[in-house]
């Protein structure tokens, strides 16, 4: 299953901005197709065949995993009226977890049955797009009901053309989101953390796809926690509700078929709204992150892409001070044949969470995956992942495996 380990005792982290490793194997059923995840698994050898389809007659798209096409190989669900295109969906997740509070001793496990149900809506008026989707998700504990909870969405996106290969872009959400308690959180409520997020983003897409492409939008981001209630009584989370605002401006310059290199970058402000949280610390902040980065693809059988750069935050509290740090992200695929793929993910960078005396963590994490296509109908996933991260401004190192 999964092990977290630790070298010393980490101080709190937040739930909004901490990267959570939940220890369950999950088996999911949806409208979509049908994926079995397992720890390690032998994969029959299998000649791809063209078929027919709901969709069509099935083909190979260079550069698309095999979770892509077993989508596209589904009729899409949904209907056409007027200029309105209306896509329902209903998901049934199943998760065996062998230790939902993330304890090093005394782990409690628990079956976890999650439905959700989405909604999406597309009207199209000649060059325009505007766009609606939402879910709402019920997490049900089979033999800890006090852990139960919900989480939804509502999302809207508008795409105008203003004129040739010029797009204006925007969108807004409504997050109502929770965190379980599968990673420490610092908030030791008898519930799991739930918290409201209101999103709001305005840009402008210049160029066109398959030469040079320019991105830029403006985003700010709300985030409020509710009232949570502990052994001792009352939680105070009013420390944590703040305001995000970032900008981000990327270029990209593709040569043929997946062949690119890109610029990135992303200047950021992050204002709470109290000056000192409960202990005592100004978590205020300002920075800047910019990344260049390239992707290599070897006729579709091997596709390599490497991202670098630097990342540079400025606290307001003298003892946070200013934290630099350099960021790598390395990934790649191998298709050895067209019904089997391997995947793996590096990424070194630095996060901001709520640790208690620390503004965050430097994040060290190798994903592996395997997916292999067994049937015209049945994908195969195996996936494990290995992170450290090191808080930077005091001696912590949090270790997680899955």
């Amino acid at each position: 299953m999964a092990a977290i380990s630790q070298t010393t005792s980490p101080p709190a982290r937040d739930p909004a901005n901490s990267c959570r490793h939940p220890t369950a194997v999950f088996v999911t059923l949806s409208l979509l197709g049908v994926a079995i995840c397992g720890l390690t698994t032998t994969a029959p050898a299998q000649i791809y065949e063209r078929g027919t389809y709901e969709s069509g007659l099935d083909t190979v798209v260079r550069g698309e995993t095999l979770e892509g096409r077993l989508e596209r190989r589904q009729l899409p669900i949904g209907a056409h009226l007027g200029a309105f295109w209306i896509r329902p969906e209903l998901q049934l997740d199943e998760a065996l977890d062998n230790n939902i509070f993330a304890t090093q001793s005394g782990s409690r496990a628990d079956a976890i049955t999650t439905l959700a149900g989405r909604f999406a809506a597309d009207y199209a008026f000649g060059s325009n797009r505007l766009s609606f989707d939402g879910y709402g998700a019920g997490h049900k504990y089979a033999t800890n009901p006090t852990e139960d909870a919900w989480e939804g969405a509502a999302h809207t996106i508008f795409d105008g053309e203003v004129h040739d290969d010029v797009h204006v872009v925007a969108d807004g959400a409504v997050k109502r989101l929770v965190d379980p308690r599968t990673d420490p959180t610092g908030l030791s409520g008898l519930r799991p953390t739930t918290y409201l997020v209101y999103e709001g983003r305005a840009g402008a897409l210049l160029g066109h796809a398959d030469r040079n492409i320019i991105d830029t939008h403006i985003e700010a981001k709300r985030t409020v926690y509710d009232s949570l209630i502990g052994r001792l009584g009352p939680i105070d989370t009013t420390d944590r509700n703040r305001t995000e605002v970032s900008a981000e401006g990327n270029f990209a310059h593709r040569f043929f078929d997946q062949q690119r290199v890109y610029v990135k970058i992303r200047p950021d402000t992050r204002m709470y709204d109290r000056r000192f949280d409960d202990n005592g610390f100004q978590r205020s902040s300002s920075g800047i992150r910019a990344n260049v980065g390239g992707t290599l693809d070897l006729n579709s059988i091997i596709v390599l892409n490497l991202e670098s750069g630097y990342q540079f935050q400025n606290y307001d509290d003298p003892r946070f001070g200013s934290i630099g740090e350099p960021d790598i992200t390395l990934s790649g695929s191998w298709w050895p044949t067209q019904l089997t793929m391997f995947s793996a993910k590096f990424t070194h960078e630095y996060y901001e969470a709520f640790f208690i005396t620390s503004p965050g963590a430097v994040r060290n994490q190798v994903v592996l995956r395997v997916d292999h296509e067994l049937l015209r109908r049945l994908l195969l996933t195996s996936a494990a992942t290995f992170e450290r991260d090191d808080t930077v401004k005091v001696p912590s190192r949090i270790v997680s495996e899955l």
